[in-house]
């Protein structure tokens, strides 16, 4: 195997061979795909040395080198992710999934094998897509949840179906048969594998062959046909054996241990489960460390050897219950993971669904969980703005008490300083804190409506008294220009209030010093019309598309360093929405603003 370095293609092509030989000699694999890696990283090759890393884990994986694998695959997935190599992420990714599969790390190995089912759809590699939903559909059947896993293995038998893809077909045929089996449906658990053996067998996939030959040895044990078991589990042994497939050792040793205990030959039965124990702590896989303890413990106790019995229990406790924390803190771990699984069922289902309502139907639901996910983003920028404004006015108040207690011959003027700070930085936090609690209330629909009949001049002169020191601080002048009819109009006075409060303490706001603001009431086309106008900045046009919607971010800046929620206009809409009125705006850039509120003069 001498190559010239720099001979990328001939590189290549023995990559190739590393891959159509990995299943059946995966040492000689192995070694190919180092030599390539090795020359690539002298080449300086990238798209080379990111193919070979991917060689190296899948190699590292089928002789159960775990964590080597999982090193060449990370480093593989980093690179082709510079490099833009999807396929040989995906690639990377699916195996990374196997390995957490491997080794009970069910949480991870979906993850990885959904981002691969992402990339894999993305590229309209459908021979890998039918893989990775076979392989999806494994981790439903580890966990015991058959009726997903059986929906994974049927999306991947049509696709191979179509694509006409052995590969696929094997793999899947070999998972539905471990899934019927437990399903306690041997007969057609049979028929699946006989099938996947044959095929295993046709395309000399060794590593394949092994697995579908374990599969049928169960099924036979399940049936009490013991002798067959044997024949094939020796069988399946001899080729693990010659492909160094220590993983797949460790289950036939514990599993010939087990039935050699229930036939009571005991030495026979330690011999295998000693075996297996030795290759499972070599290679960490703790759910069958602490099964062989078990199984151990078992068949000392037959021979009424209580200490050695009791050793192994203690044992096999102690390692199921390490098993037990790692996978809820992996769980833990993991809830975001969850949702993205779903998610991305939904996606999958949707794709395979034939029928249109079913479609819409499903397409209403992931509409839903973006509802959800706004709603969820909503509540943590309520939360954080909240926390971000009430901060501010209460280490002034804080600071100001320290203040007046310090200052203990502080004169009349100093004590009035401190007790206004006191009094504006409540007020400023009970206008937040009524702004949120106004603003939840309408969308959680528990505004109530309380109307009554009020003379339409009356809530203008409510307003102007509470906002004239406002005004004054700010030199503004107001001109007000009441109804001249004065008539009355039935609604919910609080909340036309309310309304005409935020409209009227924006124009104070971002007005700027010497100014005028303006409030107008009039009769037009049977309706009643609040103007408030003022000659601040006005609304750009890119603020006209956003005033209404909840915490907006509008290019305008208060002029007197007051305080903005982003959330007065979005509550003037919905407060006139629900007294059936309406607001309106007129604006320029740098020309001023009026809002109008109209409300029909009966209810």
């Amino acid at each position: 195997m001498n190559l010239q370095e720099g001979n990328n293609e001939n590189l290549s092509k023995l990559l190739e061979e590393a891959h159509r030989l990995k299943f059946s000699e995966p040492q000689k694999a192995l070694e190919m795909a180092n030599l390539v890696y090795v020359q690539a990283l002298k080449s300086s090759d990238d798209s080379l040395e990111a193919a070979s890393l991917y060689a190296l884990g899948v190699c590292n994986e089928l002789i159960s080198n775990y964590p080597q694998a999982m090193l060449f695959l990370s480093e593989a997935i980093k690179l082709s992710h510079q490099l833009g190599e999807k396929k040989i992420m995906g690639d990377s990714l699916n195996c990374v999934g196997i390995i957490n599969d491997n080794l009970s790390n069910y949480s991870n190995a979906l993850k990885a094998y959904f981002r691969a089912l992402k990339i894999y759809e993305d590229l309209q590699e459908n021979k890998k897509i039918a893989i990775v939903l076979s392989n999806i559909g494994l981790i439903y059947t580890n966990i015991k949840d058959y009726r997903n896993a059986l929906k994974f293995y049927s999306q991947a038998l049509d696709i191979a179906e179509e694509e006409n893809d052995k590969e696929s077909l094997l793999v899947t045929n070999i998972n539905i048969g471990l899934t019927h089996n437990l399903l306690g449906n041997h007969k057609s658990s049979l028929n699946f594998l006989n099938d996947a053996l044959e095929l295993a067998i046709e395309k000399k996939d060794k590593h394949r062959t092994s697995l579908a030959l374990d599969n049928i040895a169960e099924t036979n044990m399940l049936i009490s046909n013991i002798p067959e078991a044997y024949r094939l589990f020796e069988e399946s042994r001899k080729i693990k054996l010659e492909l160094d497939d220590r993983k797949g050792l460790v289950k036939i040793f514990g599993t010939v241990g087990r039935l050699k205990l229930l036939e009571n030959k005991i030495d026979e039965a330690k011999e295998n489960l000693n075996k297996g124990l030795g290759i499972a702590e070599e290679l960490g896989l703790k759910k069958s460390i602490f099964e062989l303890h078990h199984t151990l413990s078992e068949a000392f106790e037959e021979e009424k050897d209580t200490e050695s019995a009791l050793r192994h229990l203690k044992l096999a406790y102690k390692k199921e219950l390490e098993f037990i924390h790692e996978e809820a803190e992996m769980k833990a771990r993991n809830i975001t993971t969850q949702l993205e699984i779903e998610q991305a069922q939904k996606e999958a289902e949707i794709q395979k669904l034939k029928n249109v309502e079913l479609a819409k139907a499903l397409e209403d639901v992931k509409k839903l969980n973006v509802n959800l996910k706004e709603l969820n983003d909503e509540k943590n920028e309520f939360m954080a703005i909240a926390v971000h404004d009430l901060k501010n006015p209460l280490q002034n108040i804080l600071s100001t008490a320290r203040m007046l207690r310090r200052s203990k011959e502080s004169n009349e003027t100093e004590k009035e300083v401190f007790t206004s700070n006191i009094i504006s930085q409540t007020d400023r936090m009970f206008n937040l804190i009524k702004k949120l609690l106004d603003h939840n209330a309408i969308e959680q629909g528990n505004m109530k409506i309380i109307n009554s009949t009020f003379s339409v001049n009356d809530v203008c002169t409510e307003l102007l008294t509470n906002f004239k020191d406002e005004a004054s601080k700010k030199e503004l002048a107001i001109d007000y220009q009441e109804n001249p009819l004065n008539e009355e109009i039935h609604t919910d006075k609080e909340i036309l209030y309310e309304i005409l409060q935020n409209l009227f303490s924006n124009a104070i706001k971002f007005s700027p010093k010497g100014k005028t603001v303006t409030l107008r009431c009039l009769n037009e086309n049977n309706q009643l019309k609040y103007e408030i106008s003022d000659q601040g900045p006005g609304f750009t046009d890119s603020d006209k598309q956003k005033m209404f919607t909840k915490f907006a971010k509008l290019s305008a800046k208060p002029t007197g360093d007051e305080h903005s929620t982003g959330l007065g206009l979005s509550i003037v809409k919905k407060l006139c929405e629900l007294i059936g009125g309406d607001v309106a705006l007129e604006s320029l850039e740098d020309r001023g603003s009026k809002f109008t509120v109209s409300l029909p003069f009966h209810s």
